[in-house]
C-alpha cells in the first residue's frame, strides 16, 4: 500500500524543481560544486514520475502503441491509427526520456555518491534503485526507436553529437548493469524511502524488481540469442515479483499536476479521441472474458461495440457516437502505470519453462498469469469465475506461442508500450493492417526525432539512411 507521505514528499519534489527557475533539469549540472540544491531524492522521485507519465501518456502510449497493438482505435484525427508519422510525432518523448528521465537519474547518482553521511548499505540500495530505472529508460528507447546514443549519451562536454550504440550491445550492457545493480542491493538496509513512489525504498521489492527485469530482458532476446537468454535466466539469484502485492507501479494522485496522464487528457483537457477496438472486444467476447467490462465501457444502449483501427478520420467519426470509450478505471486520476506486474513474470516464466530454458510447469505459470490479472482487474475465483475461464482457455503445449501471445496481449491492455514489444517478438495475436494505413506493414519501430535528425545528423546517419523507417524489424524481433 502506498504511504500518504511519498505523495507529500513527491509534491515537495516538484515543488523545489519548480522553484529552481523552472528551468531545465540539465541546468543542475552546471554547478557541481552546489550538489544540494535539490535532494537526491526528490530527483528520483521525479525521475520516476516523468518515466512513468511518458510511458503511461497520451503521445507514446495511448496515440501510439495502444493503436498499433490494436486496443484502442481513434474516432477522430485519426492519422496515428494510420501510421501517418514521421520525425516530429515522438520528438517530446526523446528529450523528455534523455533531458528529464535520463539527466535527473543521473544527477542522482552522483549526488548519492558524493553523499559521506549515508550509510554503505543505504548508498549501495539507493545507486542500485537508480540504476534499476535508468536500465527501465534506455529498454523503452532501444525497444521503441532501435539503435540510441547509449555509451556517450549524457556527456554533452565530451560528445556534444553523441555516436548511437548498437542495440545487441545496448541489451549486453543493460543486463550487466541489472546484474550488478541487483547484487549490490542490501536488503537489510533502506533505500530513498517515502520519495520512492514505487516501492517506498523496500529494498528487497526492489531486488524482486530487478531479477524480473532480468526475466523480461532476457526472454526479449531468445528469438535471436537462445544460449545467451537461457544463460543470464539460469544466473539469476533471488526471487522474482511474487505477487499483485508486488507489482511496480506508479500511483499518480488526485492532483492534476501529477495525475493519472491519461485522466488529465480526458477530464482536464477534455478530450475524447480514443474508443476501444472491436479487435480487442471481440478477442474478450469471443472467450467470455469477464474483463471485458473493466477494459470498455457500454455505449448508450448498452452494448459493448468496438471501433475498426486504422480508418480515415471521416469513418471514425461517423462512428463516434454509437462506440465503447475505455472504462471509467482506465482513466482515473490515482490509476497507477504499471512498470512490470506478476502477470508478465509468470507469463515469462511460462515460456522458459516452455523453451526448456528453466525447468518448470508452463501451464501452472501460464494459469498463475491469467489469474494475476484477472485479480488485478477486480475479479476473484469465488464463483468459479477464473477456473471455468482458465478451462474454456486452457494453456496448449503445441501452440504456445499463439495461446501466450494472446493470454499477454489481453494482460497488457492500457501497457501499450510493454503489449507493442511483446506482439512483435510473439507475433500474436496476428493483427490485420488497415486498408487506410499509410505504412505498407504493422510499425515495428518509431521513427527518430526531428531534433536528432537536425542536431545530430552525422551520427544519426551512421545508423540509417531513413530516419522516418517504421517497417525495419528490430534486432530481437526474428520471429
Amino acid at each position: 500500500m502506498k504511504n500518504i507521505k511519498y505523495i507529500i514528499i513527491f509534491c515537495i519534489g516538484i515543488c523545489l524543481l519548480a522553484f529552481n527557475g523552472c528551468q531545465d533539469i540539465t541546468d543542475l549540472n552546471d554547478n557541481p560544486n552546489s550538489p544540494t540544491d535539490v535532494p537526491a531524492e526528490n530527483l528520483v522521485t521525479e525521475a520516476q514520475y516523468e518515466l512513468a507519465e511518458r510511458m503511461w501518456g497520451r503521445n507514446y502510449n495511448a496515440e501510439w502503441a495502444m493503436l498499433v497493438v490494436q486496443h484502442w482505435s481513434q474516432n477522430e484525427y485519426a492519422e496515428e491509427s494510420r501510421y501517418n508519422v514521421d520525425g516530429n510525432s515522438f520528438d517530446l518523448a526523446w528529450e523528455d526520456f534523455y533531458a528529464n528521465t535520463l539527466q535527473e537519474l543521473k544527477t542522482a547518482g552522483e549526488l548519492v555518491s558524493r553523499n559521506e553521511g549515508l550509510p554503505s548499505g543505504v548508498r549501495a540500495n539507493q545507486l542500485a534503485m537508480i540504476d534499476i530505472l535508468e536500465v527501465c529508460t534506455y529498454h523503452l528507447l532501444v525497444d521503441s526507436y532501435g539503435d540510441v546514443p547509449y555509451s556517450q549519451a549524457l556527456n554533452t562536454d565530451e560528445y556534444p553529437n553523441p555516436g548511437y550504440d548498437s542495440q545487441s550491445s545496448i541489451y549486453t550492457a543493460l543486463i550487466d548493469k541489472l546484474k550488478s545493480a541487483v547484487g549490490s542491493i542490501d536488503t537489510g538496509s533502506a533505500g530513498f524511502g517515502a520519495g520512492d513512489i514505487i516501492y517506498g525504498g523496500d529494498a528487497t521489492s526492489w531486488k524482486a524488481f530487478g531479477n524480473s527485469l532480468l526475466l523480461r530482458l532476457a526472454m526479449r532476446m531468445s528469438n535471436v540469442d537462445q544460449a545467451t537468454a537461457t544463460s543470464v535466466i539460469s544466473g539469476i539469484s533471488g526471487d522474482f515479483i511474487g505477487g499483485n502485492y508486488q507489482n511496480a507501479l506508479f500511483q499518480f494522485d488526485e492532483n492534476p499536476e501529477i495525475a493519472n496522464p491519461l485522466y488529465v487528457d480526458n477530464v482536464i483537457n477534455n478530450r475524447d479521441d480514443f474508443c476501444v477496438s472491436d479487435v480487442l472486444i471481440k478477442a474478450l467476447e469471443d472467450r467470455n472474458d469477464p474483463r471485458l467490462g473493466a477494459y470498455a465501457a457500454q455505449t448508450n444502449v448498452g452494448t459493448y461495440v468496438g471501433m475498426p483501427p486504422g480508418l480515415t478520420d471521416g469513418e471514425a467519426f461517423a462512428l463516434k457516437p454509437t462506440t465503447s470509450r475505455p472504462a471509467e478505471r482506465v482513466r482515473l486520476a490515482t490509476e497507477p502505470a504499471i512498470f512490470m506486474d506478476y502477470a508478465e513474470v509468470q507469463f515469462l516464466l511460462a515460456e522458459a519453462y516452455e523453451r526448456g530454458m528453466l525447468s518448470g510447469d508452463a501451464a501452472a505459470a501460464y494459469d498463475a498469469g491469467v489469474t494475476a490479472s484477472m485479480e488485478y482487474w477486480g475479479f476473484n475465483d469465488d464463483a468459479g469465475a477464473i477456473t471455468d475461464y482458465l478451462a474454456a482457455n486452457a494453456y496448449d503445449s503445441g501452440n504456445w506461442k499463439s495461446v501466450l501471445g494472446m493470454q499477454k496481449w489481453l494482460a497488457y491492455y492500457t501497457n501499450g508500450p510493454q503489449a507493442w514489444a511483446e506482439w512483435r517478438r510473439l507475433g500474436e495475436p496476428q493483427l490485420t493492417i488497415p486498408a487506410a494505413a499509410v505504412n505498407d506493414v504493422i510499425p515495428v519501430r518509431l521513427p527518430y526525432p526531428i531534433s536528432e535528425q537536425t542536431r545530430n545528423g552525422s551520427s544519426l546517419n551512421n545508423v540509417t539512411s531513413n530516419p522516418n523507417d517504421l517497417s525495419t524489424r528490430l534486432w530481437w524481433d526474428m520471429d
